[in-house]
């Protein structure tokens, strides 16, 4: 069996069993078996494929048709065009969050010197980011549960990253003397409503979805115990009916909030200023 052939019929198996991205995913499986770019892809249609590589891509698919994440089974993601290993236990990188990093670096650009915290960093993408980007910036990153920790410094060592991994719960009192940037992407899904994700978000940690009753948590713990040693600006992932909810936490602790849109039009993350006195 050549590429080709591989190709058409494991995206019709994808598509007959309610995979949404059929086309997207088959390629992936393809080009992770077969150790091959999307170039690759495109100029090998006619390259034939040993029958153990076609047994392993039957296998994946199976995987996949079950609700296994792409991303876990291909075991690797991009974000902000870097490499960041995923799987089990952790959060999966989302292109949505691109616009926090992209505004942590517009203000980390007027900053000579900036110290920077990443809380619920997860896999490290944010942090990572940020790292690679803005060499003033003194990166922490802050996580406390074992797989996304374990992701976390993984990924930190993949990107050769000038980020120091602390292990450590929001919810505690902080071990810092200041942060200059607080960044953070938490939990904020209400808890009742996660039973009604789709599959593969569900197969992703509870812990780094669930942010309580009204998904506010995690918020009013950022509010209560980090915003107070931030100096200058905190940024914030939220869901799209949360920004209201968000800003009115951060002002009543001094910061200017406004709402940035993601992509797709959605309010995405919350910018905090540190009013002056």
């Amino acid at each position: 069996m050549v590429i080709s052939e591989l190709r058409r019929g494991l995206f019709e198996k994808l598509e007959k069993n309610g995979v949404a991205d059929a086309r997207f995913d088959a390629d992936a499986l393809i080009m992770h078996v077969l150790g091959l770019s999307r170039t690759d892809l495109a100029l090998r249609f006619d390259q034939k494929v040993d029958a153990d590589k076609i047994n392993e891509l039957e296998a994946l698919a199976l995987r996949r048709i079950s609700g296994e994440p792409l991303q876990y089974i291909v075991g690797k993601w991009e974000f902000y065009g870097l490499p960041f290993y995923v799987g089990e236990g952790v959060l999966i990188p989302r292109a949505d969050t691109e616009v926090l990093v992209d505004n942590a670096l517009e203000f980390l650009a007027n900053e000579p010197e900036c110290t920077v915290v990443d809380l619920c960093s997860g896999s490290g993408c944010i942090a990572v980011s940020v790292a690679k980007n803005a060499k003033n910036a003194k990166v922490s990153a802050v996580e406390l549960y074992e797989p996304a920790y374990s992701y976390l410094n993984r990924n930190v060592k993949l990107n050769n990253a000038a980020v120091k991994v602390i292990k450590a719960d929001l919810f505690d009192t902080p071990d810092f003397d200041g942060i200059d940037l607080l960044l953070t992407n938490p939990p904020y899904i209400e808890t009742d409503t996660i039973n009604g994700l789709s599959q593969e978000v569900k197969r992703e940690p509870k812990t780094a979805l669930d942010g309580g009753d009204d998904g506010l948590d995690y918020y009013r713990a950022i509010a209560e115990k980090w915003l107070p040693i931030t100096r200058k600006c905190v940024m914030a992932e939220i869901g799209e009916t949360q920004a209201a909810d968000v800003t009115a936490l951060f002002e009543q602790k001094g910061f200017a909030c406004v709402t940035v849109k993601d992509l797709s039009g959605n309010d995405r993350v919350i910018i905090g200023t540190k009013n002056r006195v």
